[in-house]
């Protein structure tokens, strides 16, 4: 079985993952672990609790880590052990999935570099708050979702097309035609 990591912090948007993350537990293939910088509860934005399963500190390989999932959300601190765990996956062409403002910890990792990718994270935002912009803004995509080999993000409000994405990243539909029922249920117009 294949573990899919769901990297939370305190303020994620919990809606951003949950469609994703429910289907992908669902699959007889996948486990979603959730993983945080301490193991201790981490809660949502819309004030749910959750006791991670591990520590991102305790990923000692990523042989049977089949992706890494990022919500978005308003405080994001980026430590080195989840740049380690980005860079890994990403030089195993593994999936690096990131939603809303999640992306930006894909960009301090220096993994956006010469890739497509979208966020809701604007340049003036970031002026706005006296931070320093880290993505690469030459290959921003204006779109709900962006898939860039094994790279996935979207926009936050984009969070069913996102779960789509992944779920087709990770080949769950039986055929094109449940592909495309599940993508008119999910999807606007």
């Amino acid at each position: 079985m294949k573990e899919v990591l769901c990297f939370l912090y305190d303020g994620f948007a919990d809606f951003e993952t949950i469609l994703t993350c429910s289907v992908l537990n669902e699959e007889e293939n996948y486990k979603v672990t959730y993983i945080a910088y301490e193991k201790t509860p981490v809660y949502s934005s819309g004030g749910l609790k959750i006791n991670p399963d591990k520590t991102v500190s305790e990923i000692d390989g990523i042989k049977d880590v089949a992706g890494l999932i990022i919500p978005g959300g308003g405080t994001r601190i980026h430590k080195p052990e989840l740049e380690k765990l980005i860079k890994e996956l990403n030089e195993e062409k593994k999936l690096v999935a990131a939603i809303c403002a999640g992306p930006e910890y894909l960009a301090k990792s220096g993994i956006l570099s010469g890739k497509k990718y979208t966020t809701t994270r604007t340049p003036e935002k970031y002026k706005e708050e006296n931070l320093v912009d880290p993505f690469p803004r030459d290959t921003y995509v204006e779109a709900r979702v962006v898939q860039d080999g094994n790279i996935i993000t979207a926009k936050g409000h984009a969070f069913t097309d996102f779960a789509l994405k992944i779920w087709e990243y990770f080949d769950l539909y039986e055929n094109e035609e449940e592909k495309e029922f599940l993508r008119k249920e999910f999807t606007p117009g």
